[in-house]
């Protein structure tokens, strides 16, 4: 915040003028003083000045502080400017010291393309509509992702409206529509859907190599001259990732369900390179039969499973090491496919959108 205001400049004076902004309840209350400033000494020296009817050297009043009589002093102010056909020099302007929050409150009736003006003034660039929409339906789906990862009630309710029965199905419908959480939240590679379409796809079988069964809840292609293919299954945030009884003594191995999405994926992979080597080495085709014009490389594709949370993972507040270190151990064991749990891909989405 600017506090000192230079009134005049010259070699040796300068007249300023400072203001402390006091708060008192819930308001603002500004304090001034008048001062010269000797510029000749450092520091803040008020100027002084020998005095020549008695010949000693003593500080002229050069500081005015109207601390103990702000409330007149802005009276004054005020009536000077209310003052019809008085012309008091300035144009009007407003302290913002909230938040966000208020700061949209300010914004609120403006004219867009004034509001988009001040928005480019603040953070420069080519900021466009457009943009400002993208980032807003970005950080309303961030709020709905952590909704869905913490609050059961709302989950629940989600379920119950989704079209297809299942708490996986929810997760499947929330990435579907906001692809851009795989898109650069999975090792910061830029990816997208196969042919724009859908990410739950038939890979075997009729399938999208061949024109016309297994299906992979997600398979995407990285953005590229040419692209590298990626298999996910998605399961839910609940699901278990580790075993609840340990194994041994401190050690625990992976669920059921874990172990099984890791087959799962590994599986559908093994079996798409087999196909697409032996007949389509590098297109794909609607289910139709028509081909898409993708280039793909699938050489080793990416295989990604998504499950559970590390909150399983907190006992009485706080982390349980042992199972901690179990589920470390276990999914950097294993190769060729990435382990990541929902709250991990809820804060790259963050990293994405609030770059924290």
């Amino acid at each position: 915040m600017i506090t000192d205001f230079v009134l005049d400049d010259r070699p040796q004076v300068a007249t300023l003028l400072n203001v402390t902004v006091i708060k008192k309840g819930d308001s603002y209350t500004p304090r001034i003083k008048l001062w010269k400033k000797d510029k000749k000494k450092a520091g803040d020296t008020p100027i002084s000045q020998m005095m020549p009817d008695t010949g000693a050297t003593r500080a002229v009043k050069a500081l005015v502080d109207t601390g103990d009589v702000h409330e007149n002093f802005w009276k004054v102010i005020n009536f000077l400017q209310a003052c019809a056909g008085l012309s008091t020099p300035g144009d009007l302007h407003q302290l913002v010291t909230g938040d966000e929050a208020q700061l949209a409150q300010l914004l609120t009736g403006q004219d867009r393309t004034m509001v988009l003006g001040a928005v480019r003034s603040a953070i420069g660039g080519g900021l466009t509509e457009a943009d400002i929409r993208l980032i807003s339906n970005r950080k309303e789906q961030l709020q709905r992702f952590e909704r869905l990862l913490t609050d059961p009630e709302y989950f629940q309710q989600a379920e119950s409206l989704a079209t297809t029965r299942g708490a996986e199905a929810v997760w499947q419908a929330f990435f579907e529509e906001n692809q851009w959480i795989f898109g650069y939240g999975l090792n910061l590679i830029a990816c997208q859907s196969i042919d724009d379409g859908k990410l739950e796809r038939i890979t075997t079988g009729a399938n999208i190599f061949g024109g016309a069964g297994k299906r992979i809840d997600a398979i995407m292609r990285s953005k590229g001259l040419i692209s590298s293919m990626l298999f996910c299954e998605i399961k839910t945030h609940e699901t278990e990732l580790l075993a609840r009884i340990p194994y041994r003594s401190g050690v625990y191995q992976a669920s059921k369900e874990l172990g099984g999405g890791v087959a799962q994926v590994q599986k559908t992979v093994n079996k798409a390179q087999q196909l697409i080597s032996r007949q389509f080495l590098d297109r794909i085709y609607e289910d139709d039969g028509t081909p898409i014009d993708v280039g793909l490389s699938t050489t080793r594709p990416r295989q990604v499973v998504v499950i559970g949370s590390l909150q399983e993972f907190i006992q009485n507040g706080a982390v349980n090491p042992e199972k901690l270190s179990s589920f470390e151990l276990y999914r950097t064991s294993i190769q060729d496919v990435e382990i990541i749990t929902f709250d991990e891909l809820y804060q790259r989405a963050c990293f994405i959108v609030e770059d924290r």
